[in-house]
């Protein structure tokens, strides 16, 4: 193939639903969906697959908690990542000032930037309006 991966049927049913399946995927989601029509895909095999894609420029990881998640890196601009550290939940952000700030301060030291990933970690919108576990009320012992 173009990217030099060698095809196969299980190589193309995981890129197939990689592609469909969104952004910011986990081996679990994307094993799921692979598994609905090719219930001998394994776990190892969707891993090592989606290592394959990011090492022929298909794919990115995001290591989030100790979990990896993929996203597809084609038709894509370069974004960054707001990430709720209470849910999981991943929210693209772009912004050409601190892209335009990087390069500066980069400038200013000497360095070349050659690429980057900025995750910012906090607490979606749903769980900082959550009240605190300890705060919740208990039901009452009997």
């Amino acid at each position: 193939t173009r990217n030099h991966l060698k095809r196969s049927a299980q190589r193309e049913a995981i890129l197939d639903a990689f592609a469909k399946a969104g952004h910011h995927v986990s081996v679990e989601d994307l094993l799921k969906i692979v598994r609905r029509r090719h219930p001998e895909v394994g776990r190892t095999t969707i891993y090592r697959t989606l290592k394959l894609f990011q090492d022929a420029g298909l794919a990115s990881e995001l290591l989030l908690g100790g979990e990896a998640r993929f996203e597809p890196t084609w038709n894509r601009d370069h974004h960054d990542h707001f990430v709720c550290v209470s849910c999981g939940e991943i929210f693209e952000f772009q912004s050409p000032e601190i892209e335009r700030l990087q390069e500066e301060i980069a400038a200013g030291i000497g360095f070349r930037v050659e690429g980057h990933r900025h995750h910012i970690l906090g607490r979606c919108r749903r769980c900082v309006a959550k009240p605190p576990r300890e705060a919740r009320a208990r039901p009452a012992a009997r």
